[in-house]
């Protein structure tokens, strides 16, 4: 052959670079295989995760991979090899997360390559990179572009192979199937074969197919599999064998107890009894699933992983099937401190667990309460008496629990069958005859101190390890006994010491008392929520609410109460829905629940007039802004005469105040301030009209500090009209609606009046009316106001006077109170 020819050039293209380079990548991926994690307590994995470290750790190898493509690339460019060595690069670079260049890599082979398989093996490659890249859309794309393609037979099993594994990553277990039964005919490799039944196997058993899970198993343990998987699909086989063949059940047994039996297993004794706990689990036999499931926790040696499945299957059955969700969290509990993060639903068992915990405590909230209650009704002499009695129960149930330890230790027992323990009159009252009591005890104990052996002085930190004995033993023994037993105090309190700590927990206050009954109100709410949302037990949330009611009529937790019931009954029953509905209407008339429930466009309606009022307010606080403090002042006053039930009338109220300061006196500023703070106290408005409050005090005596003793003559100042009167003969309220309903009569311009009282001891009241922008104006008002007060017979007040007065003017009035100084200044330079 010639140098030039192509059958030179695709000789050493293939042989010289592509081969070497193909076999380093092929040792690499191998390398994955070799480290697949054969997780059976989840899906097993249609192909082993890319490990950066392995990846790291061939660096070189990879390394000369890609430089060997690289040069059959550039060296043999009219070969028929190049697109093949492209590929190579292209895996190279997706397995260095290098997605951009391995993308671009993947593409041009398929916009290039004239050989359609391995062009097909890039678009396979390009959807893996999009996928562990985490560009779901564009693996998706490009699965439909492969679904069009004329598949070669290999490419075929590789793609069907990366699907499932797609829609294994989107947790799609239905198309995982489709897609993993079409590759599992075109499978040549022993590992692939074996997995993929396997993988089905598990599919069709969480199904509830068990006559197919039982058929993939078989299958799975044909091809002499590595003893993990074979022992894994032997277990799963005999699970469902149950379902397949119900005559299977005692012949399942039969191997359990050989496989039991079998040196070989011991380490794998917990997995034995748990999956024999799934089988009678699925046969719906929960006494006996839950026998074996707790001998899965009773093993010497417990795998931790495992140990957590059992005590999660214990903690299902507890929380689904029995509904006994306080034992259910000592299970959950368990299991979230011994199951790995990374396990599949992970969240989901962690936030059950908390749902059950905070059950759990609600509980224990009401019976500790409630019992603390009770024991607060009795006499000093009768509680220590009752306290006595109970420490001394508790003592003989502590010697008991000793005696009983002592005696497994002696006998070499390391687990007992507690089931036929019954107190003597039957009713298991007694701790240590109460079965759920000790199951809860144990999982408590585990959780706190872990998994300890049965031996003395188990809780001693610093117990000496048995290793060490020889070296201690020329230590003193005394000084030895003198150490251990210092420690002990810190576990063992005196009779009398305990009886007064209980003593100092009961309530005895009426502070106390109610303190007790406030924090079970918020249980049983509480309660109510937790089998409503976390529990999804509504009959009880019914019950807890009820409860709540019942016991605690005045609540402060009753208009909720009440609604959760409301919406609870809507469909159950829903007159007692109505009834729920009407009791809300009539006992929180005011209130945003109630006039929604009238009214379910009441929220909708109230925004449109927040909306409304909102745009009053703008023009307003423009003319405010521009100096136009009168204008500002009417059309804030006429807001707030024509809108109520508004979240933004604080807003406008306080503006109203602050105008005060423009139209009126720093007098009248600073008690609409001091009014708007008793109004609208959880307002976020409120502290900053206390903040120009405590500004006042400055502002008030510079300014009246630049005031003469006399009144001032600057009559270009906005003026008021204010009158007095006696306050024991006339109402301010009524003479103001009065006055208002005169000005709205009779004036186009909007006019506003105000009280103040200016002497208390001889109970004279000033009511005013503002504002106007010129003397004149005020004058003429006036007059018009004096002859309608002789035809309303106010003048016959002799605390009666009727003014013109200037802003200025007026906070110098009250200030000095000075009345009389004030008419005369107004009879010389007002008409």
């Amino acid at each position: 052959m010639g140098c030039n020819s192509k059958d030179y050039q695709n000789l050493n293209a293939r042989y010289n670079g592509y081969f070497y380079a193909d076999l380093y990548l092929t040792e690499v991926f191998q390398e994955f295989e070799n480290g697949y994690e054969y997780n059976f307590d989840e899906f097993l994995k249609v192909f082993p995760q890319i490990d950066s470290s392995i990846v790291q750790s061939n660096k070189e190898k990879l390394d000369d991979a890609f430089k060997k493509s690289s040069q059959t690339i550039e060296w043999y460019e009219t070969s028929d090899w190049v697109d093949d060595n492209y590929l190579i690069i292209g895996k190279i670079r997706y397995l260095r997360s290098k997605w951009q260049f391995a993308i671009e890599t993947f593409q041009y082979i398929n916009q290039n390559s004239k050989d359609n398989a391995t062009r097909q093996q890039a678009l396979i490659a390009l959807m893996r990179t999009y996928m562990d890249m985490g560009s779901v859309a564009q693996a998706e794309e490009s699965k439909r572009f492969i679904e069009l393609e004329n598949l070669t037979e290999e490419n075929r099993k590789d793609f069907y192979l990366t699907a499932a594994y797609f829609y294994q990553t989107q947790n799609d277990y239905e198309k995982v199937e489709d897609y993993l039964s079409k590759a599992q005919p075109l499978l040549s490799n022993k590992n692939y074969q074996v997995r993929v039944n396997f993988i089905l196997g598990q599919i069709a058993q969480s199904q509830g197919n068990y006559r197919e899970a039982f058929f993939y198993y078989d299958n799975a343990l044909k091809g002499n599999p590595p003893y993990e998987i074979l022992f894994h699909a032997k277990l799963n086989k005999l699970a469902v064998s149950g379902f397949s063949n119900p005559n299977n059940v005692d012949a399942a047994y039969d191997i359990f107890d050989k496989m039991l039996a079998d040196g070989k297993n011991l380490e794998y004794q917990d997995i034995i009894y748990y999956t024999a706990g799934v089988l009678e689990k699925n046969r719906n036999n929960l006494e006996s699933a839950i026998q074996n499931f707790k001998s899965a926790t009773q093993v010497e040696q417990p795998n931790q992983r495992q140990l957590g499945l059992s005590f999660l299957r214990l903690g299902e059955i507890y929380y689904e099937d029995l509904e006994n969700f306080n034992l259910a969290s000592a299970y959950y509990d368990s299991a979230v401190q011994k199951l790995p993060n990374d396990l599949e639903n992970y969240d989901a068992i962690q936030k059950r667990q908390l749902v059950l915990q905070e059950f759990v405590s609600q509980l224990n909230i009401i019976a500790k309460n409630d019992s603390l209650l009770s024991l607060s009704n009795l006499s000093e002499i009768q509680l220590e008496a009752f306290l006595s009695r109970y420490v001394d129960k508790q003592e003989a149930q502590e010697k008991a629990d000793s005696k009983k330890k002592d005696d497994r230790n002696s006998n070499g027992i390391n687990r007992v069958d507690e089931s036929s323990f019954q107190s003597p009159d039957g009713n298991g009252n007694w701790y240590f005859y109460n079965q759920q009591a000790v199951s809860q005890g144990q999982l408590e104990f585990q959780r706190i101190w872990g998994d300890r052996p049965l031996e003395d002085d188990w809780r001693r930190s610093l117990r000496q390890r048995v290793g060490l004995e020889e070296e201690l033993i020329t230590t003193d023994t005394n000084d030895d006994n003198a150490k251990l037993n210092a420690e002990e105090p810190e576990f063992k309190n005196s009779r009398e010491e305990k009886i007064s700590s209980l003593i100092a927990t009961v309530p005895r206050t009426p502070e106390e008392k109610t303190q007790k009954q406030m924090e079970i109100q918020d249980a049983y709410f509480a309660l109510g929520n937790i089998y409503r949302f976390g529990l999804e037990q509504e009959d009880q949330s019914i019950d807890s609410y009820q409860t709540l009611l019942e016991k605690y009529p005045d609540t402060y937790h009753r208009i909720d109460a009440l609604y959760a019931l409301y919406t609870l009954f809507l469909e159950k029953d829903p007159a007692a829905a109505n009834e729920y509905k009407q009791m809300i209407i009539d006992e929180f008339p005011e209130s945003i629940l109630a006039k929604t429930l009238i009214n379910p466009n009441y929220l909708l309606e109230k925004a449109a007039r927040d909306r409304a009022l909102q745009a009053e307010y703008e023009e307003a606080y423009d003319a405010y802004e521009s100096g136009d403090y009168i204008l500002a002042d009417q059309k804030l006053r006429s807001a707030i005469a024509s809108f109520e039930d508004v979240d933004f009338m604080p807003t406008v109220e306080l503006l109203t105040a602050m105008l005060k300061a423009k139209t009126e006196s720093i007098v009248s500023y600073e008690q609409a301030l001091i009014e708007f703070i008793e109004k609208y106290p959880n307002e976020p408005q409120a502290d900053f009209a206390q903040q120009m409050i405590d500004a006042i005090a400055p502002t008030k005596q510079e300014r009246l500090g630049n005031l003469n003793q006399e009144f001032s003559e600057d009559f270009q100042q906005i003026h008021l009209v204010a009158f007095t009167f006696s306050e024991d003969r006339f109402e301010a309220d009524s003479i103001r609606s009065k006055i208002d309903a005169y000005n709205e009569q009779n004036f186009k311009v909007k006019l506003f009046s105000g009280y103040v009282n200016f002497n208390s001891a001889s109970q004279i009241g000033v009511v005013f009316i503002n504002s106007f922008q010129v003397k004149s104006a005020a004058e003429n008002y006036r007059n018009a106001l004096n002859d309608w007060f002789r035809e309303q017979g106010l003048t016959d007040d002799s605390n009666f006077d009727i003014f013109a007065i200037s802003q200025d003017n007026f906070t110098q009035l009250f200030q000095n109170k000075a009345l009389d100084e004030y008419l005369a200044f107004h009879e010389k330079f007002y008409k």
